[in-house]
């Protein structure tokens, strides 16, 4: 071979060696999963819900809004959706200090349910099997000190817990990996140096396994508590902050941990996915259809939505708890609870919850879950978070928007829903309820955003006699009213009439009892 010859080998190798060390590099560089997870086939998910032009806009209708309410006439029953994450307890962000003890508060809000979400570390999976190379079956793997704390204080007051087996949210970009796949690795510079497989998520079950003992049979000095339901994972659909793996992944992991924890004990409730406020289709329907293939356990599904942004008014919880409803019904799961686990009135900037619009946004928001079919709502959340929360940052001074919990806890007192109209698809809504002795009658309106001037409702059928006298308080939550007492009255008979003034946002909670003492 000529000298010639051998330089240009030579060049040729050593060009080939730079352009594959640069294709190295380029892949090296990529992140490890595509920022949106294509479904299967290869297309794309919707990023979110389209702009709605067809929706009344702020200050629609005018003049005195009419409500009428049918008292003879059963409509179903009212359920409580007062449910929250984190509590009862404040805690200091990432720390085992107690800033306040809330539950006297939650409990006159309503509050029966807490889910044991975004402590930051206490209750995630990671800190409670801090090491994943150990073995889940050994209770030395484990270190629940601090999610102990959490559940206890839960259980112990007198709540019911849904356990989220996943993770907080993760944070700014630069925060630890938390949000990667069970058994995910990495190298020192944070490539992904082994993608989680079945197995993984395999061993990521029987860790789950071990939490529900440890909670629910006194494993690994443990307790006994009545937990029932057990959410896996929370919103895989936001990747930045929960999911950095793929669809398939995610699949995997839901359908090892779920059949698991099911084969344990079959009187769980497991379900998931907890998705955000886009509701793929992805993980909606094509989940839900997906468990059915798969003979998947689903005793409920979980969704979320935080609205007041732009367009969104109350009435679209109703519809996404509707579309939520007919997909579990469409694919077989007729007695699957249909769940949102995190609600508010807007999210970052745009939070108006500790507003008079957000009062009234949170009373119409829970009668659009329940005409919406929902079995269980959580509010986000029962501390003093400085946007979300139902508390003032540190001072704890309950928010406005605490106040329609309350009006919601009186409606649950008069349990059998009555036939009523006032309900539109602009925020304005309508809920009237009667007790099981028939002694007792509410209604409870709500106006977010319209423009009507005026109350003018109408009570029929009252389930008591002709002649029969009751009383009548009406409570105004407004930006001056907190359920104030701005009229007590008397009627007689089965029918009753009020006119007032009323304009948005405000609250009306009627109550209606009868005064003689026959039954």
């Amino acid at each position: 071979m000529t000298r010639r010859l051998r330089l240009g080998v030579v060049a040729v190798l050593t060009i080939g060696m730079i352009l594959a060390s640069v294709a190295f590099l380029a892949e090296a560089a990529k992140p490890p999963f595509p920022f949106r997870p294509r479904l299967p086939g290869g297309r794309r998910p919707p990023r979110g819900p389209e702009p709605r032009d067809d929706l009344p806009k702020a200050g629609y209708g005018g003049g005195t809004k009419r409500v009428t309410v049918d008292a003879s006439r059963a409509a179903g029953r009212i359920a409580s959706l007062l449910g929250t994450n984190r509590g009862p307890y404040a805690w200091a962000r990432r720390s085992d200090r107690m800033d306040r003890d809330l539950t006297a508060d939650l409990k006159r809000f309503g509050i029966d349910f807490i889910r044991t979400h975004d402590y930051y570390g206490p209750t995630d999976w990671y800190v409670m099997f801090p090491d994943w190379e150990a073995d889940p079956s050994d209770p030395a793997s484990y270190d629940f000190r601090s999610s102990d704390v959490r559940v206890k204080a839960i259980c112990e007051n007198g709540f019911a817990c849904l356990f989220r087996l996943g993770t907080s949210w993760r944070g700014p970009s630069t925060a630890p990996p938390i949000h990667d796949p069970p058994g995910t690795r990495r190298d020192a510079a944070g490539r992904v140096v082994h993608a989680a497989d079945r197995d993984d998520f395999r061993k990521f079950a029987r860790v789950c396994v071990g939490i529900v003992r440890h909670y629910t049979e006194g494993w690994a000095d443990g307790f006994r508590y009545p937990i029932r339901y057990w959410e896996i994972w929370n919103e895989p659909d936001l990747r930045e902050q929960f999911w950095a793996g793929t669809v398939e992944q995610f699949d995997m992991l839901y359908e090892e941990t779920a059949r698991a924890l099911k084969r344990h004990n079959p009187d769980l409730k497991v379900g998931g996915v907890a998705c955000a406020g886009g509701l793929r289709e992805m993980y909606v329907e094509r989940f839900i259809n997906r468990c059915r293939d798969r003979n998947l356990p689903l005793d409920f599904f979980t969704w979320h939505s935080y609205g007041g942004r732009g367009g969104f008014n109350p009435y679209l919880f109703c519809e996404t708890a509707r579309r939520v409803r007919k997909a579990l019904d469409d694919a077989g799961f007729t007695k699957a609870e249909a769940m949102c686990t995190e609600w508010n009135a807007g999210i970052k900037d745009g939070i108006f919850c500790h507003t008079p619009a957000g009062a009234a946004f949170y009373a119409s928001t829970l009668t659009c879950l329940l005409d919406g079919r929902t079995d269980r709502a959580f509010q986000y959340c029962g501390d003093d978070h400085p946007g979300l929360g139902l508390f003032e940052r540190r001072s704890f001074e309950p928010k406005i928007c605490a106040h329609a919990l309350v009006a919601w806890k009186a409606m649950l007192e008069t349990p059998e829903r009555l036939a009523a109209t006032g309900t539109d698809k602009g925020g304005y809504a309508v809920l009237a309820g009667r007790d099981a002795a028939g002694r007792r009658v509410r209604v409870l309106v709500s106006d977010y955003q319209s423009g009507h001037d005026g109350l003018d409702l109408r009570v029929d059928g009252l389930p008591w006699g002709d002649d029969t006298p009751f009383a009548v308080v009406v409570r105004l939550l407004d930006g001056e009213h907190r359920l104030t007492v701005v009229q007590e009255t008397t009627g007689r008979g089965r029918a009753f009439a009020l006119k007032r003034p009323m304009t948005a946002p405000g609250v009306y909670l009627v109550e209606l009892e009868r005064t003689d003492e026959s039954e």
